[in-house]
């Protein structure tokens, strides 16, 4: 595995980590990363996932780090219920079944519970508020269409690629104002060397405003004879509009793909 990829293993290891702050306790939190970490290491290596590309199919089979907490947080209560209902006769006798009808009645009237013990909810782990958050948020994502796409989006790659946040003003601030046009040369630079983006968002980043500026320059019709003033002239009057049109929408398009670097 290269080492783009196993950052990439990483993020998306540290963005499930923050789904399950507040949520799960801290010790089956890091046995879950654990457990979690191994089996995208097993299935890169079952599906020969070396490249940046591979891994990313792999962790997009897992789902997104919500949606894996929400259903690590539902594991845990079924195995409880499962344990609680399994216990024996023996174990618990008749008394401790008469203290559990007692907790459950005091669960669910507060005024009923003894005057010694206060009532307060569970903890997070058996069903307390912030499970519930939890669920309501991934219930949320699921019920709402535009959902899935929004949090496809993370500032956080912004944070770790500054070069690539500057080539993306460069190109939207040369396609915005006319003056600055030249400045796309060193923007189209930085995309070019970046390591950030893929091979097809280098391509569109780079080919489209070159093609939108020769297609602009054919437009022109002029009257001068030789080549050097027609290509001065082409690119000064219709060239530099195809350039910066392109940049412009290059700009958006990069800037999108960079902010979902954190979801891929």
């Amino acid at each position: 595995m290269t080492e783009r990829a196993e950052q990439l293993v990483l993020q998306y290891l540290s963005r499930v980590g923050d789904a399950a702050y507040g949520v799960l306790p801290s010790r089956r939190r890091a046995a879950y990363l654990g457990e979690l970490r191994r089996r995208i290491l097993s299935a890169c290596a079952d599906a020969g996932a070396e490249t940046h590309e591979d891994v990313l199919r792999v962790l997009r089979g897992f789902g997104r780090p919500a949606d894996l907490v929400a259903r690590e947080l539902r594991s845990g209560q079924a195995a409880a219920s499962g344990a609680a209902a399994v216990r024996p006769e023996s174990e618990t006798g008749a008394k401790g079944d008469q203290a559990d009808q007692g907790d459950e009645r005091g669960a669910a009237d507060p005024a009923s519970a003894p005057p010694g013990r206060p009532h307060r909810p569970p903890p997070p782990w058996r069903g307390g508020p912030a499970r519930a958050s939890a669920l309501r948020r991934a219930r949320d994502g699921a019920a709402r269409p535009g959902a899935a796409l929004l949090s496809g989006f993370s500032p956080a790659p912004l944070r770790r690629h500054p070069p690539e946040v500057l080539a993306v003003v460069l190109y939207l601030v040369s396609g915005a104002v006319g003056a600055a046009a030249a400045a796309w040369p060193v923007g189209a630079a930085i995309v070019a060397l970046s390591r950030a983006w893929s091979a097809r968002d280098k391509a569109i980043g780079l080919g489209v405003p070159l093609t939108a500026t020769l297609v602009g320059m054919s437009l022109w019709r002029g009257d001068a004879v030789y080549i050097d003033q027609v290509i001065a002239g082409s690119l000064a009057a219709t060239g530099v509009v195809g350039l910066r049109l392109a940049a412009f929408c290059c700009g958006c398009y990069l800037a999108v793909r960079l902010a979902r670097l954190g979801d891929r």
